[in-house]
């Protein structure tokens, strides 16, 4: 079951993160693939750019909910449990930390 928390509005709508949603330091954050029930939580953090990294085309419902936020996509092949992923030769991890710390 995922963490509900409810919003601060007088609405009473119930805000649900994505999956294994965290904070990786002060204003970025990390999770897995957000579906349409988690845009009201991502609206609350004023987030400036969203990056992708599946090689599958972003869903276009997804994008009509992003607002004005920018995406990048970065399409790896990677695999599951405990393997490393496998970056392709056209993204690296430095260029990854260059649109991470890009003032979008």
């Amino acid at each position: 079951m995922g963490l509900l928390i409810e919003d601060d509005n007088d609405d009473g709508e119930v805000l649900i993160p994505p999956a294994n949603f965290s904070m990786v330091e002060d204003g970025v954050y990390r999770s897995g693939f957000p579906q349409l029930e988690n845009f009201g939580f991502l609206s609350t953090l004023n987030l400036k750019s969203i990056i992708y990294l599946c090689p599958e085309p972003y869903p276009e419902e997804n994008l009509k909910s992003l607002q004005s936020n920018k995406l990048f996509q970065f399409g790896i092949q990677g695999k599951t449990m405990l393997e490393t992923i496998q970056f392709s030769s056209t993204v690296s991890k430095e260029s990854i930390g260059q649109v991470v710390l890009w003032d979008a």
